[in-house]
């Protein structure tokens, strides 16, 4: 999606993101619902104006709610680890280590939203945003070694998995639009900047 701003419980898994993340993902629970508080990491800022999932989501039926605020927390914890490991690229600071941790992270929150079971008209939703996980997880697999070698961030962002990634991003966007066409626009503001502040473009 092209920048925003241009449009309108388990111990083990929290003890371990802790340790992968750096800095940590804030308030990060396994199996929490969606947080109180989305400030971004240490360092870091959302790319446009993300908004926090509106109380009760207005306009999304009541047997959808529980899917669309844990599936959302996953996506807000795959936008904050996105914001950590791309700061390190940009500034080509301690990439080995910032990519591991990004990868760990990433098959943590991967593995979360393969387990759900997603509403009937949503499953083709879930699926482009498990592709754009695995896209990204890609670029930056890439991108830390062309970094490595010299490359500066306009060779990087002609990865072509960022671009892919982007696309079913705007496919899981448009999923959503078809699947509740009277949501509010509070709500959908908000989760059209989730999926926003996740792209890369």
């Amino acid at each position: 999606m092209e920048r925003c701003a241009r449009s309108r419980r388990g111990s083990r898994a929290v003890a371990l993101l802790a340790l992968v993340l750096s800095p940590p993902l804030t308030g990060w629970t396994s199996g929490e619902d969606y947080p109180a508080d989305i400030t971004p990491p240490p360092g870091t800022r959302y790319p446009c104006a993300l908004t926090a999932l509106p109380q009760g989501l207005p306009g999304i039926p009541e047997a959808d709610r529980g899917y669309i605020n844990r599936t959302y927390t996953v996506i807000l914890r795959a936008t904050q680890a996105k914001l950590v490991v791309l700061k390190a690229l940009e500034r080509e600071e301690s990439l080995p280590g910032a990519l591991d941790r990004y990868q760990t992270v990433m098959r943590l929150l991967e593995g979360r939203l393969a387990s759900e079971r997603a509403p009937g008209g949503l499953a083709a939703f879930q699926e482009d945003v498990q592709a754009a996980f695995a896209l990204q997880r890609a670029f930056f697999a890439k991108a830390v070694p062309l970094r490595r070698d010299g490359a500066d961030m306009a060779r990087v962002y002609q990865i072509p998995e960022g671009r892919q990634a982007s696309q079913r991003l705007f496919s899981a966007w448009a999923r959503m639009q078809s699947r509740y066409p009277s949501w509010s626009r509070q709500t959908a503001d908000s989760i059209y900047h989730h999926l926003c502040a996740l792209d890369l473009f």
